[in-house]
């Protein structure tokens, strides 16, 4: 793809009386990614946790047709997703609902207009709201992102993966393999850097992680 049809502008961060600014800490892109609302963060974390996703970057711009003329769009977000996830590259739009709601039409216009040019390049275009996920999944991942950094302890993951047969408290699990306090609060923070890394599941959609979490092996990791 050429640097003509899509380009990546230094993004400046407008503080408004709405929206949440900063920089959010990408492991997967080895730097800070700039964001304009709290709902862009929680979006670029749920990309830490997508295994198909192999990198991303903020506010790309592509060349549009609207009204017979060419324009530039600038989105939110290109995603680059790993080739054996059989998924195209996208450009992703993130908006609040109630900001689609009330510009739909405007909106409609625009994003019909990038989802054809985007056709052209072989690249997807999709939407990221506050209704795509519950806000339990995104706090959850919001408390596991701290332990994708975690220094792994070899012994305590063999031990953690090597007990687990079927579905467990983390509660009892660590319970049941700690030698004293310490060796507790270790094995408790590996379980969540295997539930981090992926080698471990729980339910992330319905109820808030604590120690009363089911985890299980996820199968497919290893």
């Amino acid at each position: 793809m050429s640097s003509e049809t899509l380009s990546f502008p230094q993004r400046k961060i407008l503080k408004n009386y709405r929206s949440v600014t900063g920089h959010f800490p990408s492991i997967k892109n080895n730097r800070s990614i700039a964001f304009e609302s709290l709902l862009e963060k929680n979006f670029f974390l749920t990309l830490e946790f997508d295994h198909t996703v192999h990198s991303y970057s903020e506010q790309p711009q592509i060349t549009i047709e609207q009204n017979r003329k060419a324009k530039t769009y600038s989105a939110d977000c290109y995603v680059i997703y790993h080739p054996s996830s059989g998924k195209k590259n996208s450009i992703v739009e993130v908006k609040y609902e109630s900001d689609l709601a009330k510009n739909k039409e405007q909106l409609e216009a625009k994003f019909e207009s990038a989802e054809a040019s985007l056709h052209e390049m072989d690249m997807d275009f999709f939407l990221f709201t506050d209704a795509t996920y519950p806000e339990i999944y995104i706090r959850n991942l919001d408390f596991l992102y701290r332990y994708k950094t975690f220094i792994h302890s070899d012994e305590h993951n063999s031990r953690i993966l090597s007990a687990i047969n079927n579905p467990i408290s983390a509660l009892e699990l660590a319970n049941s393999l700690a030698k004293d306090k310490p060796d507790y609060f270790q094995l408790a923070n590996s379980i969540w850097a295997l539930v981090a890394s992926g080698h471990l599941d729980t339910n992330l959609h319905d109820q808030e992680i604590t120690m009363n979490s089911i985890v299980w092996r996820n199968d497919e990791r290893h």
